[in-house]
């Protein structure tokens, strides 16, 4: 049983640096956007400066370095609780980002948003002084 948090916990940091670094280097193919023409200009938006179509925006490797920080922080095991508050933001803006936009790619994002909940309850302790 002790081993679930650990897996769970080093499977969501190399999932967040896959990501993260997919947001740098776009090696993963993209969503399939076909007749989800809003997720498609959010996504490029946040993608692209809007000076080149081919250069890359701000937003998007803010996003990718907070993942691949995240991501080092949970395999390390280092800072664990603050990592995962600061995957927070994130995680709850992937899964809004496509239960408005694209529904149907909400998979990916549910689970990122459960790993960190789950994370975040197992090491409660934590947090508790911020709720006092």
């Amino acid at each position: 049983m002790k081993k679930i948090p650990l897996l769970v916990r080093i499977g969501l940091g190399l999932l967040l640096l896959l990501f993260g670094f997919n947001k740098f280097f776009w090696f993963l193919q993209d969503f399939d956007f076909s007749g989800y023409s809003e997720a498609e200009y959010l996504f490029n938006s946040l993608r692209y400066s809007w000076s080149e179509s081919a250069g890359k925006g701000y937003l998007m490797n803010l996003v990718g370095l907070v993942e691949i920080i995240v991501g080092l922080l949970l395999v390390i095991k280092k800072w664990v609780p603050f990592a995962l508050v600061m995957l927070v933001p994130i995680s709850i803006n992937l899964v809004l980002f496509h239960a408005f936009l694209n529904l149907a790619s909400i998979g990916p994002a549910i689970l990122i948003l459960l790993l960190n909940a789950y994370l975040m309850y197992k090491n409660w302790n934590a947090y508790k002084p911020l709720f006092k």
